[in-house]
């Protein structure tokens, strides 16, 4: 008699589903000797790119990662306990020019070949079995077994252990988003809730009327592109380098406002001169460790934010003493020990060791722009902002000021610190809930994570053609007399709109979710919201799954055996997976392969 086959199901298929296939495939012999191994992929969207990445979106739509920085195949520099199994890079496997910024389509084309590679040429014993269709639902069968209802598949399968990776999913709206889109409904207004671009219809939006756009990251640059390019508007370069738009005459009026009223920092285009630092210095695990045995539960503002800016700041003077030598006063062994005493002199020695200003890490400044600027009137804040992006491109291409790319890589690095503070219970609840999320999608998201530099050119032509209006920082809706009034605090200027619409992808609610499988589990009680609770019994919800090391937490506190997640609704650090830089000892190919050997291990253990 054959052995009986173990059998894993993975929910998505996108660069976290193609991922963690890869992982179970990798790792199945160790753990399932001769038995064979059967992996199942469930996604309604083709796999490889999943929803996000799929191919039925406009060319228009770029990512914001340069083909260099993209690969879905471990390396030799990655620390895991898995098989290395190399694959092409993106640039490798389409020939691509490293500092171009691909189109989701292109990318879509790339993650589809990746998934078949991984699911048409697995390793002994593993067989990859796909279905384009939704996971309804999952129950605990006999001896342990996990029941998968498939979408349009009469009987279930029967699996060892389930894997959920999806990506962005939909939610019904919040108590906000509901009471402006009854305001608009009541009033005949338009409103457009947290959106993907590519899944939006924003025709809704008509030529010439003015339409809020609250927020400017990435979102609102695809919103911006769509509406604008793909109304049938061109750009023409002039002998400058600058761009002039020439409008169709269909975009409507686009009036843009944020926190900080700026769009996210341009990518950079340019390698480091120097050497990249070795490792953190100042904020490492490490230390908040010893921090917490000494205070307790940490704030991210007080405890940890000072030890962050001391990291970016040794990382921004490390390569500007190195690649720059003749823009410093002292030398770097000097530098770095007085830097190393404490923080308390450090504006100082930054001051007698940096000549030019410029060359001075202004965290503050570089954080929050605008801050405390004003304008006498509406034109005067938009040709601030105008000269503010246009300056920002420059610097960003420019390698003389390579010293912000190491604060981009210093960033990175405070991340990964951070958490491990957070999965390492160090964090107070309250700088938990409010602080860390803000800060992973504010701070990092506005300064590593921005628009290719054609984008922000667009912007600032867009803005020269009147097409876009800044509203500056600090931006406010109100809904009353029947409109949307939008203003800022730089200017007393405002503007009455019929439109009004939120330029950022919806947050993860697993209490609100429409997915069929969190639903019903949910509602059941077999998983459960992430919250913290602080020591005066305050609960804070924080929308995502509840993640016990890679394992769902019911309800009740308890984790099951044989159901893990991994992906953007995965709580405590299980939220990163997918396509990363090359021979980075990238997180999520860690966390994948560790996750992989943890539901390999329950998988081919004795059912109960």
């Amino acid at each position: 008699m054959s052995a009986r086959p173990v059998v894993l199901v993975v929910v998505g298929a996108g660069p976290g589903g193609t991922v963690l296939t890869e992982r179970l495939s990798a790792n199945a012999a160790e753990f399932a000797g001769d038995r064979p191994v059967e992996i199942h992929v469930a996604d309604p969207y083709p796999p490889g790119g999943g929803r996000v990445w799929r191919l039925d979106q406009p060319d228009l739509l770029w990512m914001n990662s340069q083909a260099a920085d993209v690969t879905m195949f471990t390396d030799e520099t990655v620390r895991i306990d898995g098989p290395i199994r190399p694959g092409p890079t993106l640039c490798e496997w389409g020939d691509v020019e490293p500092g171009r910024f691909p189109t989701r389509r292109l990318q879509n084309a790339y993650l589809s070949w990746c998934f078949r590679r991984v699911a048409d040429t697995p390793p002994e014993p593993v067989t990859v079995h796909v279905h384009a269709a939704r996971v309804l639902d999952v129950a605990d069968g006999a001896g342990g077994a996990q029941l998968v209802r498939i979408e349009g598949r009469a009987e279930p399968i029967h699996a060892d252990a389930v894997i959920l990776a999806q990506g962005h999913l939909d939610v019904t709206p919040g108590p906000e988003h509901r009471r402006l889109a009854d305001f608009a409904a009541a009033h005949g207004l338009t409103y457009v809730p947290p959106h993907y671009a590519a899944d939006t219809d924003l025709g809704v939006l008509r030529p010439g009327e003015p339409v809020v756009m609250r927020g400017m990251g990435l979102g609102f640059i695809d919103d911006m592109v769509l509406l604008t390019e793909g109304r049938g508007g061109r750009f023409t370069a002039r002998p400058d380098g600058r761009l002039t738009y020439h409008p169709s005459g269909r975009e409507p009026i686009l009036y843009a406002g944020s926190r900080r009223g700026v769009p996210y920092h341009s990518k950079i285009t340019y390698e480091l001169s120097g050497e990249r630092p070795p490792g953190p210095r100042h904020f490492t695990p490490a230390v908040t460790e010893e921090l917490y045995d000494r205070r307790g539960p940490l704030d991210l503002r007080t405890d940890l934010w000072p030890l962050m800016a001391r990291e970016l700041a040794w990382h921004h003077y490390h390569e500007l003493f190195g690649a720059h030598p003749d823009r410093v006063a002292l030398s770097w062994p000097e530098f770095e020990a007085r830097l190393d005493a404490g923080p308390a002199e450090l504006d100082a020695l930054v001051e007698e060791a940096v000549p030019k200003r410029e060359d001075r890490l202004d965290l503050d400044r570089l954080l929050d722009p605008l801050a405390g600027e004003r304008f006498e009137d509406a034109e005067a804040l938009q040709e601030r902002i105008r000269a503010y992006v246009t300056a920002d491109v420059e610097r960003h291409a420019d390698p003389a000021h390579s010293a912000d790319l190491a604060v981009f890589y210093g960033l990175l690095t405070v991340f990964g610190v951070l958490v491990d503070a957070v999965n390492n219970g160090r964090l107070a609840a309250r700088s938990q809930a409010e602080d860390v999320g803000a800060w992973l999608h504010g701070v990092f998201g506005y300064y590593a994570s921005g628009p290719p530099p054609r984008r922000l050119r667009e912007l600032e032509a867009l803005s020269r053609a009147g097409i876009v209006r800044f509203l500056g920082p600090g931006i406010t809706v109100a809904a009353e007399d029947g409109r949307f009034r939008a203003g800022g605090t730089a200017t007393p200027a405002t503007v009455d709109a019929r439109a009004l619409v939120e330029t950022r992808l919806p947050s993860a609610s697993v209490a609100r979710t429409t997915d069929p499988l969190l639903r019903a589990l949910y509602d059941r009680g077999e998983v459960a919201e992430e919250e913290l609770t602080d020591a005066d019994g305050t609960r804070y919800p924080l929308g995502k799954l509840a993640v016990r090391d890679g394992r769902l937490v019911t309800a009740t506190g308890r984790t099951h055996p044989r159901r893990f997640a991994l992906g953007s609704w995965a709580g405590r650090g299980f939220a990163v997976v997918g396509f990363t830089r090359p021979r980075t000892n990238a997180l999520p190919f860690r966390l994948a392969d560790a996750l992989a050997r943890a539901a390999l291990k329950e998988a081919t253990g004795p059912r109960a």
